[in-house]
């Protein structure tokens, strides 16, 4: 006579998925706290657009496309001075010193002679993949605010005035972070004001170009403000760790180790940028008009075909 032992996989499996789901039920009920609701909210809307991936696929395409541009594009305008220089820019920015400055120079060295070649090669890759990172917060937008991204021309066309603004308002934040270096306390004073209004110009603008819904501006509004705090936060955040990663990689393997610094740091800026899109479709569809969300959920049935197909 055999007797069989009692098969205990079932069981675990059983309290497996019942810890999960007393796991999630405990993160639903979060999402309708007063004062956690909203971030909690938010991170998981992250999760289901599938953030990480958008994420990845923008920085790689920034760091091919938009990078490169304005290396050329600032020797140009500086009309290669080696004083302004792109180095001197970052070795500033990052407040760089020693041996570190020293490799972030040579790395962004003055290439006169092929400054007609090099800007060629910039403007075509921005055209090849520059557009792939607007597109793809176009979809970013789209999961968030849970509509059917925009197709054809309208998604290009759009796409292009989003990409426009993004290098417009860089470049703006750029040159006045790069004047404050070398104008007295006034000028730092007067700017300081100057670049969150167009930080949060970008961020009020944003929604409106990337999604086809007459958005309501006083809903906007409180989500642009929410992104400009957090904006100087990443920011703040970012500008640590890119110094540490320029010296730890710039003195491991040179220009190359600064070249995966910088890729490491437009990851976090993409992280973010997908990051707030997802706080902005949040706080939409919690205090949108009845309208807005009518307009919307019409737009959601007029291209359902497009939801089920989310690649960038």
């Amino acid at each position: 006579m055999t007797t069989t032992q009692p098969r205990t996989e079932p069981t675990r499996a059983a309290r497996l998925k019942g810890a999960t789901a007393k796991v999630s039920g405990r993160v639903e009920i979060l999402e309708h706290h007063p004062v956690l609701g909203f971030p909690v909210a938010s991170y998981r809307r992250f999760k289901e657009i599938q953030g990480k991936q958008l994420a990845f696929v923008i920085a790689g395409n920034m760091f091919i496309s938009i990078i490169p541009l304005f290396i050329v594009g600032y020797a140009i305008i500086e009309g290669f001075n080696p004083h302004r220089s792109f180095a001197v820019i970052v070795i500033q920015r990052f407040h760089l010193s020693g041996e570190t400055a020293n490799v972030v120079r040579s790395t962004f060295a003055n290439a006169k002679s092929g400054r007609n070649v090099a800007l060629s090669l910039s403007v075509v890759s921005l055209f090849i993949t520059g557009f792939t990172v607007a597109t793809t917060v176009q979809t970013a937008y789209a999961r968030a605010f849970r509509l059917p991204p925009m197709r054809g021309a309208q998604k290009f066309g759009r796409g292009a005035v989003w990409l426009a603004m993004l290098l417009v308002f860089t470049a703006l934040t750029l040159t006045l972070r790069y004047w404050a270096h070398s104008r007295p306390w006034w000028f730092i004073a007067l700017s300081v004001p100057v670049l969150i209004a167009i930080d949060f110009g970008f961020y009020l603008l944003t929604p409106r170009i990337l999604l086809d819904v007459p958005f309501e501006w006083r809903h906007l509004v409180p989500g642009a403000a929410i992104c400009v705090v957090a904006y100087a936060i990443v920011v703040f955040v970012s500008t640590w760790l890119m110094r540490n990663w320029l010296s730890a990689y710039g003195h491991a393997y040179g220009g190359f180790g600064v070249a995966l610094a910088f890729l490491s740091w437009i990851g976090v800026l993409a992280t973010f940028w997908v990051w707030i899109g997802a706080i902005a479709g949040v706080y939409w569809e919690r205090y949108a008009s009845p309208e807005e969300l009518k307009g919307a959920h019409a737009a959601d049935e007029a291209g359902a075909d497009s939801v089920i197909e989310w690649s960038p």
